[in-house]
């Protein structure tokens, strides 16, 4: 099975598709690459499609110092893969925690990105001392029952096209993740410097998608938007946390529109 080893950690990654212009996804906070599923069907026909799990996610190594689940070092195992498989210039495309990370390679490495499209995700992971008390008591379940306890928790209601397979592919995904991985990148997450004083410096062609659904996410998306000079907005409708997955035809002509009109690495 294809890994890299970056940063001293073994990245499991798949390449898939064309040999058309290079397109890499990077998905969220306990998820994995299988999240894109519909868009490596979808744009495997057109692009060469990279996919990547990040550290303690899928089958990727998760270390047990957990101060190494930062959005930066994530980037970093990010970037050590693109130019493990020879990317010179790419799309990015990043989901909620996905998101923040490609914010900071949008920020660091301008000049490889031919577009940049954030889904799902705001330029701060703040949350308020009510959900922190929640997700505080998910963390300690996880350290004194296992991943297991945790993925039998009550959820949210599911998003108007979600799916009872869905969830339980979620649910089994969740139980076979790592205490070390589960915390840590969370903790990486909310303790990101977030990119607040930072983003308008973003020079790539931007496209920000989210769910109309997506509670305290649309403020945030449509914050990047306002402040990414140039930056496209695209609200889902009926759509959660994760359209690349709820509602998969609206979420690729979205984002097909977006790469084409950045094809080549400029806007027509």
């Amino acid at each position: 099975m294809p890994h890299a080893n970056v940063n001293g950690i073994d990245i499991y990654f798949e390449t898939h598709g064309s040999d058309g212009e290079p397109l890499v996804f990077v998905h969220g906070y306990t998820g994995d690459l299988s999240d894109w599923r519909h868009q490596v069907a979808e744009f495997g026909r057109t692009h060469c499609v990279l996919v990547v799990d990040n550290r303690g996610h899928g089958r990727s190594h998760s270390p047990s110092e957990r101060e190494t689940y930062n959005v930066l070092q994530m980037a970093s195992d990010l970037e050590g893969v693109i130019s493990g498989v020879g990317f010179e210039r790419y799309h990015l495309v990043g989901h909620s925690m996905g998101g923040a990370i490609s914010q900071e390679i949008a920020l660091k490495s301008p000049g490889r990105l031919m577009s940049l499209t954030i889904e799902d995700s705001g330029h701060s992971f703040e949350m308020n001392p009510n959900v922190l008390q929640f997700l505080e008591k998910r963390y300690e379940i996880a350290e004194q029952q296992g991943m297991e306890a945790v993925a039998n928790l009550p959820g949210l209601p599911p998003p108007p096209h979600g799916t009872a397979a869905r969830k339980a592919e979620e649910k089994a995904r969740l139980s076979r993740m790592s205490v070390d991985g589960f915390v840590g990148a969370w903790r990486g997450l909310t303790s990101w410097r977030g990119t607040t004083d930072r983003i308008q410096n973003v020079t790539t062609p931007t496209l920000v998608i989210c769910g109309e659904l997506d509670g305290a996410l649309v403020p945030q998306a449509t914050s990047l938007a306002e402040k990414i000079p140039g930056a496209v907005l695209e609200m889902i409708p009926e759509a959660g946390h994760s359209p690349q997955f709820e509602r998969p035809d609206l979420f690729n002509a979205a984002l097909r529109k977006h790469l084409d009109r950045n094809a080549g690495g400029g806007a027509k």
